[in-house]
């Protein structure tokens, strides 16, 4: 039983760690991964069938600011990430495919005002 043991401890001495050095390292993302929401402003057509079936409640829906309400002048998904249980019930149900999950996991912060996706602060940060 002893050798065992011993047999066992100098395999797991000299073998890969299975651990990686995160975030210098990573593992590839597997395909279907569902992590940060990315939504499609011009796409939506405000039927609230994404904050209905949300089981979290973490959909909520929010006019647009008021610099976007001539152009914009429905309501929008408001995301929650830190209520959101990434079921992606959301992005199944929607008729025009504006809300998607992507494979973004670098999702931690220290700002709760962060966890929130909001569709018109996602083209400003793009553009900037």
């Amino acid at each position: 039983m002893k050798l065992g043991i011993i047999k066992k401890l100098f395999q797991n001495l000299f073998s890969k760690p299975m651990t990686v050095r995160f975030p210098h390292e990573s593992i590839p993302i597997p395909k279907g991964y569902r992590g940060k929401h990315r939504f499609d402003k011009d796409t939506c057509i405000s039927c609230k069938l994404c904050a209905n079936i949300c089981p979290n409640n973490a959909i909520a829906m929010k006019p647009a600011p008021e610099e976007f309400q001539d152009s914009y002048n429905k309501m929008y998904p408001e995301v929650d990430l830190g209520k959101c249980c990434f079921c992606r019930l959301c992005e199944d149900i929607c008729p025009t495919h504006s809300l998607q999950l992507t494979d973004d996991f670098y999702l931690s912060t220290f700002d709760a005002n962060t966890t929130y996706v909001k569709p018109f602060e996602q083209t400003s940060n793009n553009d900037a």
